[in-house]
């Protein structure tokens, strides 16, 4: 299995996603809503599920991160999983109680 990275979010009913690349690696949630129109900081910001994908070489597991639920609903991590073609993958699910998102 190829390891994916990158971000996601679900606001309004409508999930978004972008994978990592070399060009973009540095990319956190607000600049990639400002591309997108999306709300980029307030309380409609803090009102968008996001999280990151993020692969780890040492135990070589994706990891799940996620920011505004302690359990994240199960709708939005099928939708995770799809978006990063990792349907029939187990993640490692860590919510993310921090603004470092």
């Amino acid at each position: 299995m190829e390891p994916r990275e990158g971000l996601w979010a679900y606001y309004r009913n409508q999930f978004y996603g972008i994978f990592f690349t070399p060009e973009n690696r540095g990319l956190d949630h607000a600049s990639w809503f400002s591309q997108l129109g999306l709300p980029e900081f307030g309380p409609e910001f803090d009102q968008i599920v996001r999280g990151r994908l993020l692969w780890d070489w040492q135990v070589k597991q994706h990891i799940l991160l996620w920011y505004a639920y302690p359990k994240l609903p199960n709708r939005i991590y099928l939708l995770v999983q799809q978006f990063f073609g990792l349907e029939n993958v187990a993640l490692l699910e860590k919510p993310v109680f921090c603004d470092w998102m």
